[in-house]
């Protein structure tokens, strides 16, 4: 197919072809508007026919027609019939003409008037004028074979003529003249043809003939200027695909080459990063999008406590080193939804299920989530471990273990937060030792702390876990008590202290003795933040020492009573 588009010399095929067609459906429409001639002349020919036949049969019936004899109408020479010619009474001469003579009269007359040629003829013509011709002769001969009759288009003299001829029947009335030839009923006795000038008809169909040409001619034009058109465009784009072809081959084995580099330096880059990562401090695993772990390196391998790391390659790794913990979650869903992930506050779980803390990066294949993701962890227990004594070095009392000034102010200001939400009441108890500086100037600073341990328990021990105990400083404590039933449920707790921290303290064989006074505000009658809440405590801490010491005292807006008052 590409060799018929692009050797034009095959062009020519397809063309011919159009062309062959094209000159045979002119060849038929020229031949069908030659036949519309003959088709008209035939018509007009058999019309003619018809009426000289009508008029044979006419004159037979009647015994014939006599007519007057003159120059033009002779007596019939071949008519021999008694009475042929006779004489009327006046002298005027009439001879009689048959059928075959009126004929004759009658053709003569149609030809100087119409140019229409009639001829009676016949294959035994009694009259030699009669004789057919070769065309005619032929006709008559197929009518006796049972041909109806003929109709043909022939060139006399240089002029094309439309000839037609039909045969003569012998009828009953024609057997007075003929009989004696050996006729009878039925036979052909000859015929009648009809020639006529195809001029008239021809003239008329000539725009047609012309019309014809013209519409196959620009068909023609129209059809091969389409296909020579189409057959360029098609060469065009065989020719296009074909350097698009080339191009892309060229092209392909420029990319293939360059795949194989890349395969190379990829190999290259993947032994470069195995040696990397068995080097790396870090441990290190490859997950797939659907969570199972492609690859390990030896640090994750020792850090996850595995003895082989083939006991892991294939299976859903995160879940089996991460416990069901929120924040080691976040690994999972960063890996569903492909996003990078640091976090320091995950902990897996070794082998033989050792939780340890590790800082841990997830960063995506691809960036999609759909290839999956690389994991890289550290051990960062110990760190951990220094983090929280730090911070509980910084937000815990070192010789009493309770919460300190610093950390009591942000769980203060906390539950002051939760309660305005929730709508309850806080009761601050603001505590002081009494005695503290005797004991410690009598026994020595030991015995003072000692003293200050013995307070921290015995506060926790008359308190709740959701409650809070703190040392703001020296001998100086902080309760808070939260969920209370009603603001008098503070009074009583404040005085199972107070006999708390009444009783003596065993140090060194010796039974040291402190009392308590106690201080109490409430949220939100007496303050509504927590520094005014810690000062109205204190206020009336102070008071219940002006009252005799181990008592407590509410603050209550300041009329610091010993049972809760509401206000006036």
């Amino acid at each position: 197919m590409n060799r018929f588009l692009l050797d034009r010399r095959y062009w020519l095929v397809p063309l011919a072809l159009w062309s062959a067609i094209v000159a045979s459906s002119l060849a038929w429409n020229l031949f069908a508007i030659q036949r519309q001639v003959l088709e008209l002349s035939t018509s007009q020919g058999r019309e003619v026919f018809h009426m000289m036949d009508a008029m044979r049969l006419w004159n037979a019936r009647h015994g014939g027609v006599y007519a007057k004899i003159t120059e033009d109408t002779p007596p019939n020479p071949y008519l021999d019939v008694p009475d042929r010619d006779v004489e009327t009474l006046n002298g005027m001469r009439l001879t009689l003409l048959n059928p075959a003579y009126m004929t004759r009269q009658v053709t003569a007359t149609v030809r100087e008037l119409t140019g229409v040629q009639v001829h009676m003829t016949s294959l035994k013509p009694i009259n030699p004028g009669n004789l057919a011709d070769a065309w005619e002769t032929a006709a008559l001969q197929d009518f006796e074979r049972g041909g109806k009759d003929r109709a043909e288009l022939v060139q006399i003299g240089g002029r094309t003529v439309a000839r037609f001829m039909a045969p003569l029947v012998t009828r009953q009335a024609c057997l007075d003249c003929h009989a004696k030839q050996g006729y009878r009923v039925g036979d052909i006795r000859g015929g009648i043809s009809v020639t006529l000038d195809t001029a008239p008809f021809v003239e008329p169909l000539r725009v047609q003939k012309r019309n014809s040409v013209l519409v196959h001619l620009v068909g023609w034009l129209l059809v091969a200027a389409l296909t020579l058109f189409a057959l360029a465009r098609w060469r065009e784009q065989v020719l296009a695909l074909g350097r698009a072809k080339d191009e892309q081959e060229a092209l392909v084995e420029l990319r293939t080459s360059e795949l194989r580099r890349e395969v190379v330096e990829r190999r290259q880059a993947e032994i470069r990063l195995r040696l990397l990562m068995d080097a790396s401090g870090n441990g290190i695993f490859g997950l797939a999008a659907n969570g199972e772990c492609t690859f390990i390196n030896p640090v994750a391998q020792r850090l996850l406590g595995l003895k082989q790391a083939d006991t892991m390659l294939g299976r859903p790794i995160l879940d089996l080193i991460t416990p069901d913990a929120a924040p080691n979650q976040q690994l999972h869903e960063a890996l569903r939804l492909g996003q990078s992930l640091h976090s320091d506050d995950c902990v897996f779980a070794r082998a033989d299920g050792t939780p340890f803390h590790v800082e841990v990066r997830l960063d995506p294949i691809d960036g999609d989530g759909t290839a999956g993701a690389v994991v890289n962890f550290a051990d960062i227990t110990q760190r951990k471990a220094t983090e929280a004594s730090i911070w509980h070095q910084a937000n815990y009392d070192a010789l009493t273990g309770l919460a300190n000034r610093r950390l009591l102010s942000h769980r203060l200001d906390q539950m002051i937060t939760d309660a305005r939400r929730s709508r309850e009441i806080i009761a601050l108890l603001f505590v002081d030792l009494d005695g503290f500086k005797a004991v410690n100037d009598a026994y020595g600073h030991d015995a003072g702390d000692n003293v200050l341990r013995e307070t921290a328990l015995r506060l926790q021990a008359g308190t709740r876990e959701s409650d809070l105990v703190a040392r703001l400083a020296g001998d100086e404590f902080l309760v808070v008590l939260r969920y209370l039933a009603n603001r008098e449920h503070a009074g009583m707790v404040a005085g199972k202290l107070v006999d708390l921290l009444g009783k003596p303290v065993p140090f060194a064989g010796h039974d040291l003795q402190v009392s308590a006074s106690v201080g109490i505000s409430i949220y939100p009658d007496d303050a509504e933040n927590a520094g005014e809440l810690v000062k109205a405590a204190d206020l009336a801490m102070y008071r219940a020492k002006e009252a005799g010491k181990h008592t407590y005292r509410y603050y209550a807006g300041g009329r610091y009573t010993e049972c809760w008052l509401p206000a006036t």
